[in-house]
């Protein structure tokens, strides 16, 4: 169905409600991602819903260039290519054939200069014309108070995916991940970096560590050497800082912090991180 319309919205309002769509389905993502890496294992710094409040101004700022190189272009596309092969027709099929177009060299230009990747082009292009759609037709409707309602019924949408993926987790629709069950038995052995860095722990409590890089993960300046730690100390299984468990060594000679224990049951890892949240090293069982 067509629809005939006396003029255009405001380039100011079609930016404010485009910036509000995108705002509103990052944000939606961020939820889903949420839950979804609750079924994961951690790879660092885990992201919390919490931290949502903090990050709207940054959502607001990438929302807005969004909009701008985005959802505008496709508009105008979308307008042009309505009077050329429609006769001024404003159909919202043209929208989404614009989007597509534009999705396609957002996603062009992205792999070929920040991910460098042709197939992670080819990846996003969908994703991208998704994103862009729904921002596009809300922002080319003329209905009052639309700010209004975005903020409205995003808040509900928000909320109830929230709460969707809290029940689902609950339920064990979704089975959240928790780290293998290990005994103090079961850590018995010689652990390997898989760069030739080992630590065998004994069942007396000794440890040895063997060509590790100290402290773990430490990226050399180009020109220096690798730092490594050899030297024997003890070891015991404590209770990590958050949940599961660790591992703790002592060794005088060398920096390590305790040794988090994760991966799945049939293929345990002792892991390190770094104050940025990063994996430093992975100990997996040798052989």
């Amino acid at each position: 169905m067509t629809t005939t319309r006396t003029g255009p919205p405001s380039f100011g309002r079609i930016l404010m409600v485009a910036t509000g769509m995108l705002m509103l389905e990052l944000t939606l993502v961020a939820v889903v991602l949420t839950a979804f890496e609750a079924t994961r294992e951690p790879r660092g710094y885990a992201f919390e819903l919490s931290f949502l409040p903090l990050l709207t101004p940054f959502a607001a700022l990438f929302g807005g260039a969004a909009a701008l190189v985005l959802v505008v272009p496709t508009l105008v596309l979308a307008g042009s290519l309505g009077r050329r092969f429609a006769g001024g027709s404003e159909a919202w099929w043209w929208v989404v054939a614009a989007a597509v177009v534009i999705a396609a060299g957002g996603s062009l230009m992205a792999g070929l200069y920040v991910l460098r990747s042709v197939p992670a082009a080819l990846a996003a292009w969908p994703a991208l014309t998704a994103g862009i759609v729904p921002a596009a037709l809300v922002a080319r409707s003329f209905r009052r108070w639309l700010l209004r309602g975005i903020a409205l019924w995003g808040t509900l949408a928000v909320v109830g995916t929230a709460l969707l993926g809290g029940l689902a987790l609950g339920t064990g629709v979704l089975e959240e991940y928790r780290p293998p069950a290990v005994t103090r038995e079961g850590l018995v052995g010689t652990w390997t970096d898989g760069r030739g860095g080992t630590l065998e722990l004994a069942a007396d409590g000794t440890a040895t560590a063997d060509g590790l890089m100290d402290p773990p993960g430490f990226a050399p300046l180009p020109g220096e050497a690798v730092e490594t730690c050899t030297a024997r100390g003890t070891w015991t299984l404590a209770a990590a800082e958050g949940w599961g468990e660790s591992v703790v060594t002592d060794f005088r000679e060398c920096r390590f912090e305790r040794w988090e224990i994760g991966g799945e049951e049939a293929r345990v890892v002792l892991r390190q991180w770094d104050l940025d949240g990063e994996e430093m090293v992975a100990l997996t069982r040798a052989g």
